[in-house]
C-alpha cells in the first residue's frame, strides 16, 4: 500500500482569490504591477519581486487585517484537511504569501494546527518588510522554495501529492509524484510535457484523492 505527504499551495489554491496579489496591489496603490509583470517573464526573482512589493506598501497592521479578512477559502479545503487526518496523510501549507493573512483567513474557518511554511511579515510605523525564512541559494528563484520543503518534509517512503496553481508552485510541482493543477500551473506544466490532474476547486480534489486512495488499497 502507498504512503503519501500532501502539500499545498496557499493564494488562490486554499482561497478563492490571489490574496497576495490583491494586497500588495490595494497597499502600494498599484506601483507593483511593472514588479508582478516583469516577474511572470521570469525577468526578476520570486525574492526580488516580493522584497520590492513590501517596499511599496504603506498601512498599519491593523488596515492590512481588515483588507484581508474579506478573502474566502475553498469550502472543499476543511474536507480535505478531514479525508487527509482520517487517512493519515500529513499536510502542509507551503505559500510565498505572508504568515499574518494566512493564519488570519484559515482561523476564520477555524482550522488550526496545520504546518505552515511561508515568508513573515515585519511592521514598521505603516511600512512593511518581509522575511524569508525559507529562500535557499540552491533555487534563486523562489522565495519560498517548495521543493526543497518537500524534499525536507516528505516521510522517506512517501509519493508527494502536490496542489497549486501558478509560478511559484512550479518548484514543488517538479518534485511531487502526483500534481492536480490548475491556471497558470497547469500551462507551465503542459510545456514542459508534464503530466497533471486538472481541477477547478477542492472538492474535486479530495473526491479524485479518495478515488486514488482506494485503489492504492486494493
Amino acid at each position: 500500500m502507498k504512503n503519501y505527504s500532501l502539500f499545498i499551495d496557499f493564494d488562490y489554491t486554499i482561497t478563492t482569490d490571489d490574496v497576495g496579489n490583491r494586497f500588495y496591489t490595494y497597499f502600494s496603490g498599484g506601483k507593483n504591477e511593472p514588479l508582478v509583470k516583469r516577474w511572470l517573464n521570469r525577468e526578476i526573482t520570486t525574492h526580488e519581486c516580493l522584497t520590492e512589493e513590501a517596499r511599496l506598501c504603506r498601512g498599519s497592521r491593523a488596515e492590512f487585517i481588515e483588507y484581508v479578512d474579506k478573502f474566502e477559502i475553498d469550502h472543499g479545503f476543511p474536507e480535505l484537511v478531514r479525508l487527509c487526518s482520517e487517512a493519515e496523510i500529513p499536510l502542509y501549507v507551503l505559500s510565498d504569501g505572508l504568515d499574518f493573512y494566512i493564519s488570519h483567513i484559515l482561523g476564520k474557518y477555524g482550522i488550526g494546527d496545520i504546518d505552515i511554511y511561508s515568508n513573515k511579515a515585519l511592521f514598521d510605523n505603516g511600512n512593511l518588510k518581509i522575511e524569508l525564512p525559507y529562500w535557499t541559494e540552491e533555487c534563486a528563484a523562489c522565495g519560498n522554495c517548495k521543493g526543497a520543503r518537500i524534499r525536507q518534509l516528505k516521510r522517506e517512503e512517501d509519493e508527494a501529492i502536490y496542489i497549486g496553481d501558478g509560478l511559484s508552485d512550479l518548484c514543488g510541482a517538479r518534485e511531487a509524484d502526483l500534481i492536480f493543477a490548475k491556471d497558470d500551473l497547469a500551462r507551465f506544466l503542459s510545456e514542459e510535457s508534464r503530466e497533471y490532474i486538472e481541477y477547478e476547486n477542492l472538492f474535486e480534489v479530495k473526491d479524485k484523492l479518495i478515488g486514488i486512495l482506494n485503489s492504492a488499497r486494493m
